[in-house]
C-alpha cells in the first residue's frame, strides 16, 4: 500500500483488499507481487470468495467456527475452471444469529448453531442482497432443514451446486436464478433425499443431539 496507493488499503464488505488510486503504469507490478503472496486469485464473485466472520475461533458470541469450514469449501472447490464453470455465486457464513457473515443474504448461506454443546451448520439458499432482475429485490434465504455437522458441509454444498448445474437453462442462468426459477425443493431433495430419507437423517441428528 505505502508502495503503490499512497498508504491506503480498504477492506470491501465482501472481504477483499482494494488499493486505491494506483497509478496505471504500476498495475502489472501490482499484480506481480500480490500474486506472488497468494492474493491475486481470480475467484471474484465466484464460489470460493466467500463471505465469513471470525466464528468460534476469535470471537466469544459465535455458536461455531466459520474459517475451518470456509477453508474447506475452498480445498473441495479448487478448480478454477470449474469455478468459473458454476459461475456467479454468492456463500456467506456466520457463526451465530447475529449474522456479520450475512448469511442470510447469500445465494447460499451456512449458519452455525450450538445443540447440547456441540457445532452443527444449517444451510439457507435463495438468499440475495440487491435485485437480481427487475422486479426481483433483495430476499432473505430459506433453511433446507436439518443442521449437519462440520465434516459434512462440504459435501452439502457439492450437492447444491450439482442440482444447479443440471437444472440450469444455460451457462448464463446463475444459481440465485435457478433457486427462484424452481424453488428450494429440488434443492433439499438433492440433500437430503425423499421423505424416508430426511425423517431417517432427523432421527439420526436426534440420536447424536
Amino acid at each position: 500500500a505505502d508502495r503503490y496507493s499512497f498508504g491506503e488499503l480498504r477492506v470491501s464488505h465482501e472481504q477483499n483488499l482494494i488499493f486505491a488510486d494506483v497509478q496505471l503504469s504500476d498495475l502489472c507490478s501490482l499484480w506481480q507481487e500480490v500474486k506472488e503472496l497468494g492474493f491475486a486469485t481470480p475467484n471474484v464473485g465466484l464460489l470460493t470468495n466467500i463471505i465469513c466472520c471470525p466464528g468460534g475461533d476469535f470471537c466469544s458470541l459465535a455458536n461455531a467456527k466459520s474459517i475451518p469450514v470456509a477453508e474447506a469449501i475452498q480445498q473441495r472447490f479448487d478448480d478454477l475452471d470449474y469455478l468459473h464453470d458454476i459461475g456467479e455465486i454468492d456463500l456467506n457464513i456466520s457463526g451465530c444469529m447475529n449474522a456479520c457473515g450475512h448469511h442470510h443474504v447469500g445465494h447460499i448461506g451456512i449458519l452455525g448453531v450450538d445443540k447440547s454443546g456441540e457445532e452443527w451448520y444449517q444451510i439457507e439458499v435463495g438468499g440475495n442482497q440487491g435485485e437480481v432482475r427487475p422486479g426481483r429485490g433483495a430476499s432473505l434465504g430459506k433453511v433446507i432443514g436439518p443442521s449437519f455437522a462440520r465434516a459434512e458441509v462440504p459435501d452439502v454444498i457439492e450437492k447444491l451446486i450439482e442440482c444447479y448445474l443440471a437444472r440450469r437453462d444455460s451457462d448464463a442462468e446463475r444459481f440465485i436464478d435457478v433457486v427462484h426459477r424452481i424453488g428450494v425443493e429440488a434443492f433439499k431433495e438433492s440433500v437430503y433425499g425423499n421423505a424416508d430419507q430426511r425423517a431417517a437423517h432427523r432421527r439420526g441428528q436426534l440420536a447424536s443431539a
